[in-house]
């Protein structure tokens, strides 16, 4: 079923938003969030996943004001069900390629009720990004690919840094320089770890794919194409002596922010995130242990959480030489803590949020949200959450910085 954006506009669904693999260990960090928001007091909302018993005791210690619904992915009629009543579904019940994310996604791609996650499996973006990017454009729908810190500090850092370059011809090159990134990681995580090789030996995976830094935008053809890598880092670049060092996340971010784009990290981020670990004697001191072998619905422990943080640098470079710096800073653990906020602003930003009128489709949060998205995070917990900033450094003569 096939609804159009006149038919969608013209239903009123129940909630505002529904939350999918709300019990496992991100999901409740995101449901609590959404508890917590002064947006939904008094709005409708609900949280879902298979199993009624989990979410009736997840319902309990919300309180109330938070609905439930249970569902199975692989039930047609009862995922329609969950999509067509809601404005907006956001999903963390990953790995995405595993557990039927294409069946909740690709329905509200239908219904144009518009989908976030968290997947970071790039392979299986790619899949739905053939599948169902001109399905939601029909409807409307905005399926917006990342919702978490795998691409909403590069992807807006790009948008604020380019978008401080009007009127500059020629191509525009932007880095990214993680600084800092103080987390750890969770069993989702390592199912997520275990997907990508399955999805290597069923060959989904290629190492084509693995070296695209433009597998979500096929045709695309940059100006690094001939010489970059999958993290958009000249050919070589690897760990040495240099004050930049490779970055885990690079792979995701490049696909998900823009042209002729490089991510690395700076020596500052590793030496940082050992003091944090050794400093808390990996959490021993603090009563709480880093569990470095998690399990499914473990994850970093509660004081990491809330002292992890994340700073990125996007630098944007005109052909002209003209220059913008994004600094895009967030506090919490970067994969669980920080991202649970973002996807939760992002759920928040697609249902109650005027955004950007441009068409449905698998998007990303600064194609399909933009300064929307950016102007909920500056004030999420009341500007405590995340800083944005943006700095123009002119060309000679051009005057001062811009801010």
């Amino acid at each position: 079923m096939l609804l159009d954006v006149a038919a969608r506009t013209s239903l009123q669904p129940k909630y505002d938003i529904v939350l999918y693999g709300a019990t496992g260990f991100t999901g409740q960090l995101v449901a609590a969030y959404l508890h917590s928001v002064q947006d939904l007091q008094g709005q409708k909302w609900a949280i879902a996943g298979r199993s009624p018993a989990k979410l009736a005791a997840l319902a309990t210690k919300l309180g109330a004001g938070v609905s439930s619904i249970a569902a199975e992915l692989t039930d047609a009629a009862a995922t329609a069900d969950l999509v067509s009543s809601t404005r907006a579904v956001i999903n963390c019940a990953g790995p995405f390629s595993q557990h039927h994310a294409e069946e909740l996604l690709g329905e509200c791609a239908r219904r144009g009720v518009h989908y976030s996650d968290l997947a970071g499996e790039g392979f299986w973006q790619a899949e739905m990004a053939a599948k169902f990017h001109q399905v939601a454009e029909r409807s409307g729908a905005k399926i917006v690919l990342g919702g978490g810190v795998d691409s909403i500090p590069s992807d807006l850092g790009c948008m604020l840094a380019i978008d401080a370059l009007p009127g500059e011809g020629g191509p525009i090159q932007a880095r990214a320089v993680y600084t800092e990134y103080t987390g750890s990681f969770s069993g989702g995580t390592l199912n997520s770890g275990r997907a990508m090789s399955r999805a290597r030996n069923e060959g989904r995976v290629t190492a084509a794919m693995e070296a695209d830094p433009y597998l979500l935008a096929p045709g695309t053809t940059g100006a690094d194409s001939a010489v970059g890598t999958a993290d958009g880092m000249p050919a070589g670049f690897g760990w040495g002596l240099s004050r930049r060092q490779p970055f885990f996340m690079g792979r995701r971010s490049t696909r998900a922010s823009c042209v002729s784009y490089s991510e690395c990290s700076s020596v500052g981020l590793w030496l940082r995130l050992g003091w944090v670990y050794a400093s808390r004697g990996l959490g021993y001191f603090r009563g709480e242990p880093i569990n470095l072998s998690p399990r499914s619905g473990e994850g970093p422990p509660s004081w990491l959480l809330e002292e992890g943080a994340f700073a990125v640098e996007v630098t944007a470079t005109a052909a002209s030489g003209a220059q913008a710096v994004a600094t895009v800073v967030g506090k919490g653990d970067p994969g669980y803590g920080a991202t649970a906020k973002m996807l939760a602003e992002v759920g928040l930003c697609l249902s109650l949020d005027a955004h950007p009128s441009a068409a449905g489709g698998v998007l990303t949060p600064w194609t399909g949200l933009g300064e929307a998205l950016a102007a909920r995070l500056r004030r999420a917990e009341g500007g405590a959450f995340m800083t944005l900033d943006v700095a123009r450094t002119p060309r000679a003569g051009d005057g001062a910085a811009v801010r």
